[in-house]
């Protein structure tokens, strides 16, 4: 009878041991789980974008790795109007930046929103101009789409990447 009984609990300690170590995890833990294991793999490659408006052009080339590693290269040229004899001119065009950049990224969930995180810093500038919460829609086999860290001279807008890599046209 001692025997049952030590097995009994033995049984018992063994069941409430497995099942202690298994912590629920959080909404917010699942649901950027399930984002990561939807997304991670497709946003993994080389990724572009050009935007030109009157006042500003925009390059961006974007390699995410597998690893959480994110580098690329940015430039960035902005012109203003000047009077000049009393008529509107448009200024030569000046480099804001136009550099290497390399980082960390990782998707995350965060209270119904999806957000690719980038902290990347670019060569030659004196501030981290990535390094923040972007939000993230969606990632297929031939574009990324997310708020651009860079194109920051516009209302806040999803911006598409274009798979592959490029060079600037200016």
């Amino acid at each position: 009878m001692r025997k049952i009984a030590f097995l009994m609990i033995m049984v018992l300690a063994v069941t409430l041991v497995s099942c202690g170590s298994d912590d629920p995890k959080s909404e917010s833990e699942l649901k950027t789980n399930e984002l990561r294991g939807k997304y991670n793999d497709k946003v993994v490659g080389s990724w572009f974008q050009e935007r030109q408006t009157d006042d500003n052009q925009v390059f961006e080339q974007l390699h995410f790795t597998a690893d959480g590693k994110v580098t690329g290269y940015a430039k960035w040229l902005r012109r203003t109007k000047v009077t000049v004899g009393g008529e509107e001119v448009w200024t030569d065009w000046e480099t804001e930046e136009d550099g290497e950049l390399n980082g960390t990224w990782y998707l995350l969930w965060e209270k119904g929103l999806t957000w690719i995180n980038i902290y990347a810093t670019i060569s030659g500038s004196d501030f981290v101009w990535y390094g923040n919460s972007y939000p993230f829609h969606e990632a297929t086999d031939e574009y990324l789409d997310f708020e651009s860290p860079f194109w920051r001279i516009s209302d806040k807008y999803y911006t598409i990447y274009d798979k592959g890599v490029s060079s600037p046209s200016f």
